[in-house]
């Protein structure tokens, strides 16, 4: 309707915090825009360009797509990883950070934007965020460190063996259980273990461009969605609608998300560990907390580094009710 509000919403979260369910829940709202990562992507893309020899620009005026189009066709041709570059599925528009800045801060009117993303992409990049007339309002999409990493150490494992085998390499015992180290086995690891860099945009944030940022812990978000998605719709602008507490369980809503590649491919299969998410119809209580007891010393180690950041954050989450 002409009269329908609209609003602007960027949630940022770390990994193994329901953030991708959650955008799955909120992109079914009416005359709403979802983008899928798109600094996470970014973030990713420049990390393997560097890797395979030709780093990217940090700014969109350096940027040459077609450029770049060509060095990864030529770089990737005859390897297990060319499949998964499609250059007619790649939106270039989405290969820099500084690029989604530009069109986060040009978007016509009309039209509402949820964005997902995760905080430790924009690391040293805070000039690529979007301006502050830009009228985003920042969600913090946090969890409790002793439940987060021992979900993030299985997914680490599986994912960095299978990346190890698409570039033909033997992954030998180095990613199992008893050999896995996440402090020092994976190459994009961020300062605090992702979580220091979520406090520090919070922080950023919070003197630059909204003084009142959200912060919503999503195992209280799943265990309470009844309670606290009105909550979080309220203090974003975005409308409530008891519908949002289910939705359809068909993946294919993700093709009208923007994104670097589509999620779903055109064989049907599903990109990255999302198919629970994008198969999902509502939010599901976690997992059962992992004893520390039988944490192993590198979840420890992580859950000990990143328990203050978690804590100063979560005295300003929205909570449920008592």
């Amino acid at each position: 309707m002409a009269d329908e509000k609209t609003f602007r919403v960027i949630i940022w979260g770390v990994p193994r915090s329901i953030s991708t369910c959650l955008l799955k829940c909120l992109s079914f709202l009416p005359n709403a825009q979802a983008w899928f990562e798109p600094y996470c992507l970014a973030f990713f893309t420049d990390i393997s360009c560097k890797k395979m020899g030709f780093p990217l620009p940090r700014y969109a005026r350096d940027f040459n797509a077609e450029a770049f189009a060509e060095s990864m066709a030529s770089v990737l041709k005859g390897s297990k990883m060319e499949k998964e570059y499609a250059p007619g599925e790649t939106d270039a528009s989405l290969v820099i950070r500084d690029s989604v800045r530009n069109q986060l801060d040009s978007l016509p009117p009309g039209k509402s934007h949820v964005i997902k993303d995760m905080a430790y992409a924009v690391t040293g990049f805070y000039d690529t965020l979007p301006c502050k007339e830009s009228n985003f309002k920042h969600v913090f999409l946090i969890r409790r460190p002793e439940c987060m990493f021992p979900s993030f150490r299985r997914l680490l494992m599986v994912q960095l063996k299978n990346m190890t085998m698409m570039r033909g390499e033997d992954p030998g015992n180095s990613f199992e259980d008893e050999n896995f180290d996440m402090t020092t086995d994976v190459p994009f690891m961020m300062p605090g273990y992702m979580y220091k860099c979520q406090f520090d945009l919070w922080k950023h944030v919070r003197e630059n461009i909204d003084p009142n940022p959200v912060i919503i812990d999503s195992d209280e978000l799943a265990n309470h969605p009844a309670e606290l998605l009105p909550k979080l719709c309220e203090a974003t602008g975005m409308p409530y609608n008891p519908s949002l507490l289910e939705w359809d369980s068909s993946p294919d809503c993700s093709l009208d998300w923007r994104c670097l590649h589509p999620l779903k491919k055109k064989d049907g299969t599903l990109r990255g560990p999302y198919h629970m998410a994008l198969n999902s119809t509502c939010f599901n209580a976690p997992r059962p907390l992992v004893p520390r007891d039988d944490m192993t010393p590198d979840m420890i180690k992580c859950v000990d580094a990143t328990q203050d950041y978690y804590n100063e954050m979560a005295a300003h989450r929205i909570k449920p009710n008592p």
